[in-house]
């Protein structure tokens, strides 16, 4: 597997578009989809606790998912500055932003560490935790925190291998990860034999314990001498440009992001009045979510490098056919997700709960859920086309327009009109009306390739711009 899906920068730049998005997805599919069958078995063994711990585990992923949102983000910063360097030929100066990686893993470690434990509290009572599921969501969330580390090594370490075009490797990390998660969730949660039934605790130790031994996989690649990206510490020399190359795109990302995680945590506000039962319905259907956008986060990330890399090379019009081939491929695969799932509703919410007014709520959630699926895959693809452009605000602008412009707003209205049902519908239009607006600014973006107006290593890296690029920082220190 390893030999036949790996592909060289030579196949991303001149290969069939499609099957090369393919070879470049596969992989990235196959470890979310180990990643996301976790968060279901986890989310699976923890609601047989009852439907308290299992929302509580939704409300503490309001917390994960941020930290989730920074490495990833940090993530794509990374995989989208060393794609459009090797595009460009550049190999020494992608190292060097491999290298600047880990000075960012180490501070967020730090700042997460020290920090999160001692806010996690006030910020669920904030969010409308009840006293019954308080002690729940803080006993998972914390372990989290503590274990940040691991999670930010994964996430952005795995980011640099897939901006040289290795998806295999990241692969193979996500799903040693996976399994020794799953392996240990029954055993911690329950307490089968030697091992202390430490119920929702259980399930975040797990998790901790998972991402570390991926990270040791993931050190020994990182390391080795099988990669194009070479990385030597020891002649490690700082470069702030770097850091600033890779939060051009990293930033915005992490930061649309977390508006999502915001959202998500005021959802959990609307939810308030509906009780614990639609908390958990809640938690339930944006699992379900999860697993059907499995291949578009494949295909997004593939998106990303073609792009990158090809962008670096100057090739524009296969850059605008790869955006357009990725979307229409994707939005058909979530027409067919879409249709399983309206008609598998309600066994899909009984694989969780037996619980009447769960399954009421969660069938309902799925139908609506279903009918956006199309919009989300579009959402996804475009913010991907923008980040391998370097293009970071972009992606932001249609990230945060999801949740915090349309959804959030519509949401609460549809709300006060509709009820519960109201909540579903604001959440499906704000992937639409936030897929309009991306596709209305690529179609612009498209133009402006055409005509000359963009260069093909992103300003963020020219070398004509003496204070913002990276090459400009490296020959005016030179000339001193």
């Amino acid at each position: 597997m390893r030999k036949t899906l790996r592909t060289s920068p030579e196949q991303i730049q001149n290969g069939r578009i499609l099957p090369t998005l393919l070879k470049l997805s596969v992989p990235a599919i196959i470890a979310f989809m180990f990643h996301t069958t976790f968060n279901f078995i986890d989310r699976l063994f923890v609601s047989r606790l009852g439907p308290v711990e299992l929302g509580a585990l939704g409300m503490a992923f309001t917390v994960q998912s941020i930290l989730i949102t920074i490495g990833a983000g940090t993530g794509v910063g990374a995989s989208s500055l060393i794609a459009r360097f090797i595009g460009a030929g550049k190999k020494e100066q992608a190292n060097n932003a491999a290298e600047h990686t880990f000075l960012i893993i180490l501070a967020f470690s730090l700042i997460t560490t020290i920090f999160g434990p001692r806010l996690t509290r006030p910020l669920f009572v904030l969010l409308g935790a009840s006293e019954q599921m308080l002690p729940y969501i803080l006993g998972y969330i914390n372990i989290v925190l503590y274990g940040s580390f691991f999670q930010f090594f994964s996430m952005i370490g795995n980011g640099i291998l897939r901006g040289e075009g290795n998806t295999v490797t990241p692969m193979q990390v996500m799903v040693l990860g996976t399994l020794v998660n799953i392996a240990l969730d029954p055993l911690l949660i329950f307490g089968i034999g030697p091992f202390p039934a430490l119920g929702v605790q259980g399930a975040a130790l797990a998790t901790v314990i998972g991402r570390a031994a991926s990270c040791l996989m993931l050190a020994a690649s990182l390391f080795g001498k099988k990669n194009l990206i070479v990385l030597n510490m020891k002649a490690f020399r700082y470069q702030g440009a770097i850091i600033r190359g890779i939060f051009t795109v990293g930033g915005p990302t992490i930061v649309g992001q977390l508006s999502n995680s915001l959202g998500l945590s005021l959802l959990f506000i609307l939810l308030r009045p509906y009780g614990d039962m639609a908390k958990s319905a809640f938690t339930l259907g944006f699992t379900y979510q999860q697993v059907a956008v499995l291949p578009i986060i494949g295909i997004a990330q593939g998106t990303l490098t073609m792009t990158g890399q090809n962008f670096g090379a100057g090739k524009i019009d296969r850059v605008k056919s790869i955006v357009e081939k990725s979307l229409l491929f994707c939005m058909g695969v979530m027409c067919v997700f879409a249709l399983v799932m309206i008609l598998g509703r309600v066994a899909f919410v009984r694989v969780f709960s037996d619980v009447g007014e769960v399954i009421r709520i969660g069938q309902a959630m799925l139908m609506i859920f279903a009918l956006g699926f199309p919009f989300l895959a579009a959402r996804f693809i475009l913010a991907s086309f923008f980040q391998g452009l370097g293009k970071g605000l972009a992606a932001f602008v249609i990230n945060f327009s999801y949740i915090l412009v349309f959804a959030m707003p519509l949401a609460l209205l549809l709300s006060r009109l509709m009820g519960l049902e109201g909540i579903w519908i604001g959440i499906v239009s704000g992937n639409l009306l936030s897929s309009i607006l991306g596709a209305i600014w690529a179609v612009a973006t498209g133009r402006r390739l055409d005509a000359g107006a963009a260069e093909p290593i992103p300003a963020a890296d020219a070398p004509k711009r003496r204070r913002s690029g990276i090459m400009a920082w490296t020959s005016t220190k030179s000339r001193r």
